[in-house]
């Protein structure tokens, strides 16, 4: 077995996903186990679902949509962790792949110390992240920084046993999205424990965010906020205070250039040594 265990979560009802990423991946030579996602509109017809404590519906903190996608990704990493690899590579089924990721599943050599998950992808943001200085290469040559605020979506990453147990940790009783969960240091504990490094230039992404399965979710949970103003500014307001502290640390680190921010784009090919 590879010192590395891939994994693609992928819907049941979306066979058309797993053929193409089967495809890219037999392309890469890469050998993955498929994982049932956990889907919404099944979700939201089981019964457990509807029942309450306190009146708040498990799950309550996050959308519907969003909660499948926590026990999806649960899934994945209790497959992982009985495997008996170093790590894994968890993919979702709308994940693009550059050609040099085969380089990175032979051996955990690359994978600098105190790093419990890796992110492959640019997290479809255009905006530059503030990133920490360089500390490692992959095997290819894309420099690895200590990522130092949030890149949504979590369709590409790796993560080690001991940052895997973590992660389950707080998948249990989730109050956050998977990607919130793992990678915004503003809001997740988890994540600063995790301390996540991202991959420039990124060499993964998601082939069409357009057509993700969690934005009906997304609507219909903004339309139910959008009923209730005064929740939506309370939430709103309990979410900015809790984000000063961090701020003020940012502009703190890069204020004595400990971190500076750079755009994190998607490169099929290696950068040239």
């Amino acid at each position: 077995m590879l010192p590395v265990f891939v994994i693609v979560i992928n819907l049941d009802r979306r066979p058309d996903r797993w053929a193409t990423m089967s495809e890219q991946l037999d392309r890469l030579g890469i050998e993955a186990t498929r994982i049932p996602a956990v889907d919404a509109l099944l979700l939201a017809a089981q019964e457990e679902w509807e029942q309450t404590t306190n009146g708040n519906p498990p799950f309550w903190r996050i959308d519907i949509g969003a909660a499948a996608c926590v026990l999806s990704h649960s899934m994945a990493m209790q497959t992982f962790l009985s495997s008996g690899a170093a790590a894994a590579l968890i993919l979702e089924d709308d994940a693009e792949l550059a050609s040099d990721t085969p380089a990175l599943l032979h051996n955990m050599d690359w994978w600098p110390a105190g790093a419990r998950i890796v992110r492959l992808e640019d997290g479809g943001a255009k905006h530059p992240r503030p990133l920490w200085r360089p500390c490692g290469r992959t095997p290819t040559g894309r420099i690895l920084r200590r990522l130092e605020r949030w890149c949504p979506n979590a369709a590409a990453y790796m993560v080690d046993r001991r940052g895997a147990q973590m992660a389950l940790a707080a998948f249990a009783n989730p109050s956050l999205p998977a990607d919130h969960i793992l990678f915004n240091l503003r809001l997740s504990r988890t994540a600063r424990r995790l301390r996540p490094l991202q991959i420039l230039p990124a060499m993964a992404r998601q082939e069409d965010c357009g057509s993700s399965d969690l934005l009906s979710w997304r609507t219909e949970r903004d339309a139910k906020l959008q009923d209730r103003p005064w929740r939506y500014r309370r939430r709103r307001l309990a979410l900015n205070l809790r984000q000063v502290p961090y701020k003020l640390r940012v502009l703190g680190l890069r204020a004595i250039k400990k971190v500076e921010k750079l755009p994190v784009p998607y490169s099929e090919a290696p950068p040239q040594r």
